[in-house]
Formats: structure tokens, C-alpha cells, sequence
């Protein structure tokens, strides 16, 4: 009769569980993964609106600028303040969807990347918005 050995032979699971770290690895790698994508896309989306509405705000301005300077010489000319917002909100690639002009004051709506949209009103403060 032989003496027991006293050392134990290696835990093998049973067989039915051998494997299941690298599935468990797999999903997590995938999850996180699927998450940074939909926060990229997030911030992308945000991006889009900031840089549509710093347009809008760029375009209103210099749609205010030229409207009050043809006011000041007696042009109460809208085309051309809308003119300017177009130049304006193109230079930082987007496009003028709607442009209102009333004496010095302007008010233009924007769309940029992505479709974001914005909307900006300049003038002097004492005039009124469109």
C-alpha cells in the first residue's frame, strides 16, 4: 500500500466554467467600448451647437454693424445687414436660415455642422428685437 501524496491535484472547474473569463473579458471590452462611442458622438453633438451658435453670434454682430452703419447714412437698407450676417456666419461654415433686420438690430438664425441650429440678435441697446 502506497502512502498519500501530499500534494493536490489542481482545480480544473469542473470543466463546464473553463473559458468563461475570456467571454466576461469580451463583453466588458465591448461595453466599455460602445460607451466611448456614444460619448464622442455626445460631445460632437455639443461641439456642433457651440460652434453654430458662436456663428449665429458672429453673424449677428456683423449683420448689426452693417445695418447700423448704413442707418447712419440714411440707408435703411435690410439686404445688406443680411448680406453681412451671410459672410459672417459662412466664414465660420455655416449658413444663414433666417435673417431679420429692423433699424440697427438684427436677429439671424443659423445651421451648422451636424444640422445644429442657433440663433443670435445683435444691436444697440436701447433698440428692440425684430
Amino acid at each position: 500500500m502506497s502512502a498519500p501524496s501530499a500534494v493536490a491535484a489542481p482545480f480544473t472547474g469542473g470543466g463546464r466554467e473553463r473559458g468563461s473569463g475570456s467571454v466576461l473579458t469580451l463583453a466588458l471590452v465591448v461595453a466599455i467600448v460602445v460607451l466611448g462611442m456614444a460619448l464622442v458622438s455626445a460631445g460632437a453633438r455639443t461641439l456642433a451647437r457651440v460652434d453654430a451658435q458662436n456663428a449665429a453670434d458672429l453673424a449677428a454682430l456683423a449683420g448689426a454693424h452693417a445695418a447700423r452703419g448704413h442707418a447712419a447714412q440714411g440707408d435703411e437698407s435690410r439686404e445688406a445687414a443680411c448680406e453681412a450676417a451671410s459672410a459672417a456666419a459662412r466664414a465660420n461654415r455655416a449658413t444663414v436660415v433666417r435673417c431679420a433686420a429692423a433699424g440697427a438690430t438684427l436677429t439671424v438664425l443659423v445651421r451648422g455642422g451636424r444640422g445644429a441650429e442657433a440663433s443670435a440678435v445683435a444691436g444697440p441697446a436701447w433698440a428692440r428685437a425684430p
